[in-house]
């Protein structure tokens, strides 16, 4: 009897522990190596943000910058007459 059920829950353990399962793994930034530009300029090493994964993500940036040309402080001030 103890058998039976031992074999039971060994067989749903077995079922529940899939490895078809995505494992999620921690967005990295890379490293970007300092460069000497065509015209001689050094640029700096720095360390880019790793990509977001966020199904919004494109459409926040493009909102952003659609706020920043049409109503943020960069706006070009019209000159009065």
């Amino acid at each position: 009897m103890k058998v039976r059920i031992l074999i039971i829950f060994g067989f749903i353990f077995l079922i529940g522990c899939s490895d078809t399962q995505e494992v999620k793994r921690p967005l990295k930034s890379t490293y970007v190596p300092p460069t000497t530009t065509y015209k001689g300029q050094f640029r700096k090493g720095y360390v880019r943000k790793p990509v977001s994964t966020n199904p919004n993500a494109f459409r926040n940036q493009s909102k952003s910058k659609y706020y920043y040309k049409t109503k943020g402080k960069y706006m070009r001030k019209r000159s009065k007459k």
